[in-house]
């Protein structure tokens, strides 16, 4: 900087015609110029005494180095950089990768002057960062939580969000800082490599991502790369979201070592999508704007779904042992195929193989030293501090449903804080119902405290652990907005587990679900879905009965948090019972569902509930206008609503626009409400016949609200029931399910038959079998038939059960198997290559146990 040309020329210049103490002003911009820039000999800046002597001789300004000082202190004026300006500078030349990119481009603007940057002090506070960084504990979850690619994770965000999202605009430089670009190279010059200073800030750049990673603040993460530097880390940590599922999930059979070439071959085979994939994509190298609206063009997974048979002394036969370093004739295309690992070898901890596979990057072709983190400090915080690795081992053992898995690590007892991943939640969330049904939640059951689920029944989103089943339902069976559901779905605007389908026909390796997240869809068309069928609800059946059932259960009827609204005018804020959410899941079926929708499934489950204790008198405090149709701001619509209520409440209109098949199921779901409410079916004919193999008068006409007085009669219907269950436990001291009427009894046990012998097994076949007429139902529960005149009823094929509906003959009444329940083999469900035979879980059992070490304590 050349110092003449802050000489005055003229002695208005000077301003000696303006007070003295009124020229610090009118001189301001030359004292901080000569403050600020360097123009002392050898391109320094000047000190204060410099300046002082500067302003004395050529401008007649006297003033002593305490004013200066303090008039600097006034203006806001310094030379040295502030720590919180140092970091900026290093979040924003972290991201710059371009050839030429130097500190010394950096300058910052104070108080309208532009200063440059002062590279020896950042290059000591960079040194300084660096020599004294400390690794960070890793956070719970952090390894588990990249489910998308880049394409659908982007997609998955408003266009325009609000807040920021990590897409945004939260990572911007901040306007005092200005970052010049490097000058354009003369064309055959080679560009400079990285100046000391610019390495230095890149690795204490790449030292600040991998502690947000390692501290599980993703969406800051994202905010401190660049563009290019968020799609390849979001695609490396995906590679490695499915490298740890398939690790996961077959864990213990098959390959012992999985590489990103046999993990491409299991993932991405067999399904093309027409066109090519969206930029932005694994297999792509930039990222336009996606377009969100155009239709998918995948081949859609199959519409026949598989299903899980109970079967009690399941054998699984033990195979030879062989080595995999060359394939060894392994099938990677078919998994059920391949061999079971020798006992030594699976014990070997997954734990150990996943931080191998971080720290050597095998499961991706993306270069470690091409990502904006540090693999080395990755791997080095899990070596440090291996536990923290274990729960995202549980937590991909429960999303992959690897029951033996989980058996060996239960073997240990789970981690201290396993209850921050919520393990009842997720088992929920990755329902799989074509393999699993109910036994991941099984397990949990076991291996947990006995009163885990009940001191664990809402999760961080405030979902019950019932929340979660129903959203398992909305997700696979509807194509209600997750936003709808609960506002905290958005964003991401997308349910959990959805990468896995309820029924088996897909999961999250699948190469059409894996390829239609790279193509840039981060939720399952609606294409894929199918009605409610009989594996989804046995399965939301059976793993309700496992949370619910238990002494130690959670309260069946603590309020949900799913379609939880908020007053307009008042503020109040509107939460809906279980059987309230029930209701509205099936008005959603009803209106939003898929095509062949029947409403036996949530007519099951409905059941289900009541026999498990939902209590279908409870009222709250609700706007049926605000959950089915449109309030107007500025009023209060809110009152005491039952479950029948708000069923009643949606308007004939509406329902006429429904399938027929949707208009009787509504009806009947109606019609069980009532029915449960009453105590009775109110008769439309002057008969008051039953079903003829029952007489069920004395029960029937009693409300289940009115207290007996008197011990029923030796003899009498309740009193059968009680005794037929007792043995099992159900209406014991220590259970204490409800009794509830015959009539709801015969319901759920022909429910119970019908989960536990039909499937769809073809395409064209009813939804419903022929042995359960929801139209008999219909009739029956409106009084229009003196009895429920399905087949399973007429030509008695149920086995013997108890007046409440539970099959007391059965080794578990909770779960019974189809040769419990049945009098005659009528299953159609021996398909072998659709089905899954699996453990009979022993609910009862394990209730038992936690009652008896309640009772030892």
């Amino acid at each position: 900087m050349d110092l003449a040309e802050l000489i005055p020329h003229s002695d208005e210049e000077k301003f000696l015609n303006v007070p003295y103490n009124d020229r610090w002003e009118p001189l301001r911009d030359i004292i901080v110029r000569l403050y600020m820039g360097k123009y002392a000999p050898g391109g320094k800046s000047m000190k204060i005494s410099d300046v002082a002597e500067f302003m004395t001789l050529h401008y007649c300004f006297y003033a002593a180095e305490t004013q200066y000082r303090t008039k600097f202190r006034k203006w806001g004026v310094r030379k040295r950089i502030l720590t919180s300006e140092k970091e900026e500078v290093v979040n924003a030349l972290g991201k710059r990768t371009h050839p030429g990119t130097s500190t010394s481009n950096v300058t910052l603007h104070q108080n309208d002057f532009e200063k440059s940057l002062d590279t020896k002090q950042l290059k000591r506070y960079i040194k300084d960062r660096i020599r004294h960084h400390t690794v960070e504990t890793m956070a719970p979850g952090a390894l588990s939580s990249w489910n998308l690619p880049y394409a659908a994770y982007t997609a998955s965000f408003p266009e325009h969000p609000d807040p920021p999202s990590p897409l945004g605009t939260t990572g911007t430089t901040p306007n005092y800082l200005n970052i010049h670009s490097p000058e354009a190279m003369s064309p055959g010059r080679q560009a400079a490599g990285p100046s000391p200073n610019t390495q230095l800030v890149h690795q204490k750049a790449i030292q600040d991502r991998s502690s947000l990673f390692l501290q599980g603040r993703h969406k800051e993460l994202l905010a401190r790369c660049s563009k290019e530097d968020r799609i390849m880390l979001t695609n490396y940590l995906h590679d490695f979201y499915i490298y740890f599922f398939v690790t996961a999930k077959y864990w213990g059979r098959g390959p012992r070592v999985w590489t990103s070439e046999m993990i491409s071959i299991l993932t991405r085979s067999g399904i093309d999508l027409s066109g090519p994939p969206t930029p932005g994509s694994t297999m792509s190298g930039s990222s336009p704007p996606i377009s969100r609206n155009r239709p998918h063009k995948s081949e859609a997974p199959t519409n026949l779904c598989r299903w899980s048979i109970h079967i009690t002394d399941v054998e699984f036969d033990e195979m030879e042992d062989y080595s995999v370093s060359e394939h060894d004739g392994i099938d990677i295309h078919d998994p059920p195929s391949w061999p079971k690992w020798p006992g030594t070898e699976s014990r070997n901890s997954l734990s150990e193989s996943i931080l191998e596979s971080i720290s050597a990057s095998t499961f991706t072709v993306t270069p470690s030293q091409d990502l904006p983190i540090s693999t080395q400090l990755v791997a080095r915080s899990l070596r440090g501090d291996p536990s923290k690795m274990l729960l995202d081992v549980w937590k991909f053992a429960i999303m992959a449903g690897n029951l033996e898995l989980l058996k060996q690590l239960s073997e240990d007892g789970p981690p201290s804080d396993i209850d921050k991943i919520h393990p009842f939640h997720l088992a929920a969330s990755f329902l799989d119902g074509g393999n699993r049904c109910c036994l991941v939640i099984y397990l949990l059951s076991l291996h947990l405290d006995a009163s885990f689920a009940f001191q664990h029944n809402t999760n961080d989103l405030g979902h019950t652990i019932l929340d979660s089943l129903m959203i398992s339902i909305l997700r696979s069976h509807t194509n209600v907005e997750p936003w709808k559901v609960n506002a905290n779905f958005n964003p991401p605007n997308r349910y959990p587990g959805e990468e896995k389908d309820i029924c088996g026909r897909w999961d999250t390796d699948s190469p059409a679900v894996r390829t239609l997240f790279e193509h840039g869809f981060p939720r399952i068309p609606k294409e894929w879905k199918h009605p409610f069928c009989h594996t989804a609800a046995q399965a939301i059946c059976h793993n309700a009965i496992a949370v619910l059932g238990s002494p130690l259960s959670p309260n069946i009827n603590t309020l949900s948090g799913l379609f939880v609204r908020r007053c307009s005018h008042c503020g109040l804020e509107l939460k809906l019972g279980p059987l309230h959410t029930l209701v509205v899941v099936a008005y959603c079926l009803a209106r939003n569902g898929m095509q062949g929708e029947s409403m036996f499934g949530a007519l099951a489950i409905l059941v289900c509930l009541l026999r498990l204790g939902a209590d279908v008198s409870l009222s709250v405090t609700m706007s049926v206008e605000d959950i089915i149709g449109e309030a107007e701001s500025g009023t209060c619509y809110h009152r005491d609503v039952k479950a029948c209520d708000l069923a009643q409440a949606v308007p004939q209109s509406e329902i006429n626009q429904w399938s027929k098949d949707c208009q009787t199921g509504w009806s009947c779901i109606i019609g069980t409400l009532d029915l449960a409410k009453a105590g009775k079916i109110k008769k439309k004919l002057e008969s008051e016949r039953h079903c003829e193999d029952l007489d069920l008068s004395e029960w029937v006409n009693q409300s289940p609200e009115e207290e007996v007085e008197e011990p029923p009669e030796i003899g009498s219907e309740k009193t059968r029931c009680i005794l037929e269950t007792t043995f099992n436990g159900a209406h014991s001291e220590w259970l204490k399910l409800p009794c509830g009427n015959p009539e709801l009894g015969l319901l759920w046990a022909t429910i119970q038959v019908e989960l536990l012998t039909y499937r769809r097994v073809e395409d064209g076949a009813p939804w419903v079998s022929e042995n359960f007429s929801m139209d008999a139902l219909k009739y029956w529960l409106t009084g229009e038939s003196d009895s429920f005149c399905t087949p399973l009823v007429e030509r008695k094929m149920v086995k013997e059960y108890s007046p409440c509906g539970w099959f007391f003959r059965s080794a578990d009444f909770s779960c019974p198997i189809a040769e419990e329940v049945c009098e005659d083999h009528f299953m159609n469900m021996d398909v072998y290559d659709r089905t899954s035979y699996i453990e009979k879980p022993d609910f009862v059992g394990i209730w038992e146990e936690y009652v008896l070490d309640e009772t030892m304590r």
